[in-house]
């Protein structure tokens, strides 16, 4: 499918279940910019997020945020190591300080910032639900009402799909959006609640027989790198290395690769 927006307002990506954290759980283990300098840059994402963080056929991490990662690590002159980690998880182990940030398209959300600071947003995207082709019966999410929805497990959408469907419908929570595409084109649900740009991109590499239903405003947050918090060199150093990629057309290159030529995020 084509003829997708190219000018995408308010964005993506996540909320996780914060659970047991607290803040007085939050360890000092990560280190601020003057250590990162003198070893490497641990960064995480999520590795099942395509176009944003996905393993290839070779069996290496690539993606919009692998890219974007090594970019700022270029201009903040440290060596970057990318990691994969559970999505459900990722808030936790950069809180108690396995990773110095994640670069992994995470929506800014004040949940979020009881456990970790953000850095300058650097995209937008919303949420987005979708049926198959051929589907008549969804219209609005009074609609949703017994049927199997479906979300990937800490994101915005499951965490939406959450505390709006209690008692409502079936949620079913899936590891990525690749394998939520699949159930959804197989029948094994009939809504599935995504953010919308990585469904748009999907679009737009393969034939899928489904199609987007508007059901209203849905939430919509920017998208930040998180780091531990109390980190201000880092988060300078971050902030000013975004601004860089930004100005010297670095940044638009990463989008024009990823998510598609001519594509404007707003940030």
């Amino acid at each position: 499918m084509t003829n997708h927006k190219k000018l995408f307002r308010h964005p993506l990506v996540a909320v996780m279940t914060l659970g047991a954290i607290t803040l007085a759980s939050f360890s000092a283990q990560a280190r601020d910019l003057p250590e990162i300098q003198n070893d490497v840059f641990q960064v995480a994402n999520s590795g099942a997020y395509p176009p944003f963080s996905y393993v290839d056929t070779s069996g290496n991490l690539v993606g919009f945020d692998v890219d974007i990662a090594e970019a700022l690590a270029d201009r903040m002159g440290v060596e970057v190591n990318i990691q994969t980690s559970p999505w459900n998880g990722i808030v936790a182990a950069l809180a108690g300080g396995r990773f110095d940030a994640c670069i992994c398209s995470m929506s800014v959300t004040e949940e979020r910032r009881q456990a970790v600071d953000f850095t300058d947003s650097y995209y937008s995207s919303g949420l987005s639900v979708w049926v198959q082709e051929g589907t008549d019966d969804v219209a609005s999410i009074d609609d949703f009402e017994g049927k199997a929805v479906g979300s990937t497990l800490g994101e915005t959408g499951n965490q939406w799909a959450t505390e709006n469907g209690e008692g409502k419908w079936r949620n079913q929570t899936f590891q990525g959006l690749p394998d939520m595409l699949n159930a959804l084109t197989t029948g094994r649900i009939d809504v599935m609640i995504a953010d919308d740009i990585p469904v748009y991109v999907a679009l737009n590499e393969q034939e899928l027989a489904i199609k987007q239903v508007d059901v209203g405003e849905l939430p919509s947050w920017p998208a930040a790198i998180a780091i531990q918090k109390n980190k201000p060199e880092l988060m300078e150093a971050l902030d000013s290395a975004l601004a860089e990629i930004k100005a010297d057309g670095t940044y638009q290159k990463i989008v024009d690769k990823w998510i598609g030529e001519g594509v404007e995020f707003d940030s």
